[in-house]
Formats: C-alpha cells, sequence, structure tokens
C-alpha cells in the first residue's frame, strides 16, 4: 500500500487515531484556540487556516489528504470515543526519497499522560511497517524538552540541531531534526 491510498485508521490499547468528524468541532476550536497548545508549533497547521473549525474539517479531506500535502488525523481516547483530544500528522512525503515527517499536538488536558509517546509510535509503525517508509522525521523547537524526550523515547534520534526554519514567525525558529531510519526498507 502507499501512502494517501486511504485514510489511515490506527490504534492500540489506549488510542484511536483516525478522520476527523463535524462532531469534533467543538474540541477543536477548544485547543486550536490555545496559545499553549501552539507556542512550540509553526503558525500555518491547517487546523488554524479558517476560524469556524466546521470549515476546517469540511475542507481537510480535499485540501490536505486528496492533495496528498498532509493526512490529519484526530485522536481519541478508546475509553472516551466521541470526544477529540487532538491532532496526529503526516506530512511532507516525499515518494522519491522514500520519507515523511511526522507530528502532534494534543489538548493541554492530555499533556504528560504519555499520549504523546503513544501518537508518534503510532504514526511511526504505520508508516514504517504497513507503507514502508525508510526515513521518518520530527521537526522540534530546540526548545520543546518535552516533545524531544517523546521522540527520542519512540525511537528517532536527533540527527541534526539548531536549524533556522521559517515557522510563519516574523523570524525563522531554533529546531531540531529528529530521524527515524529503516534500513531494511529499500531506498
Amino acid at each position: 500500500m502507499k501512502l494517501f491510498d486511504e485514510m489511515p485508521y490506527l490504534e492500540n490499547e489506549t488510542l484511536v487515531l483516525h478522520e476527523m468528524s463535524l462532531n469534533d468541532a467543538n474540541a477543536l476550536k477548544e485547543f486550536a484556540s490555545d496559545p499553549a497548545v501552539y507556542w512550540y508549533l509553526p503558525t500555518f497547521l491547517y487546523e488554524q487556516k479558517y476560524e469556524d473549525p466546521e470549515e476546517v474539517i469540511r475542507r481537510m479531506r480535499k485540501e490536505c489528504f486528496e492533495t496528498k500535502e498532509s493526512i490529519l488525523l484526530g485522536v481519541y481516547l478508546k475509553k472516551d470515543p466521541d470526544r477529540l483530544i487532538g491532532i496526529g500528522e503526516i506530512y511532507a512525503y516525499d515518494e522519491k526519497k522514500n520519507k515523511a515527517s511526522i507530528g502532534c499536538r494534543l489538548a493541554r488536558a492530555y499533556w504528560h499522560k504519555g499520549i504523546a509517546f503513544q501518537v508518534v509510535t503510532l504514526l511511526k509503525e504505520y508508516l514504517d511497517q504497513t507503507i514502508g517508509i525508510r526515513t521518518i522525521t520530527g521537526h522540534i523547537m530546540s526548545c520543546n524538552i518535552g516533545s524531544a524526550k517523546v521522540t527520542e523515547k519512540a525511537g528517532f534520534l536527533k540527527q541534526y540541531e539548531g536549524l533556522w526554519e521559517d515557522w510563519g514567525r516574523e523570524s525563522p525558529v531554533l529546531v531540531d531534526k529528529y530521524v527515524y531510519k529503516n534500513l531494511d526498507h529499500p531506498k
């Protein structure tokens, strides 16, 4: 299977990641408007493109998935499957280089509970084992120690430190690039 052949449905014992629905609009608006959630993230994330969260959800498949720009998956606890608690993202897919990047953002109430690690692991395993992506990257602001620890715990190594990247702010931000490589996959 190739990336973008179908919308992923990922799960483990605790979480489910799948396409969002209009029922998620209120929860999306709640965490997407929390400055603490987006402090360490680029300013141009899709869920902040439109003011109306229902508009975001209505357009997400067509503008992200169908254009093969990114895959945005809602994050849900199995014990509360109707409550969106975050977003897991696959982006920057390069078929020729057999690589993609991943990201995660969670509502503040779900920080420091091991959920981010589970999201990163689910995304990594999907790309590695199901799709056969050889190189998976994560770009993390150098000052975001929590996300760096999560990413390292999930098997990524810091390959580049102190890169300046344009994240849509007044000036570029200092970023570390974490890489997971499976050398068993063909280039």
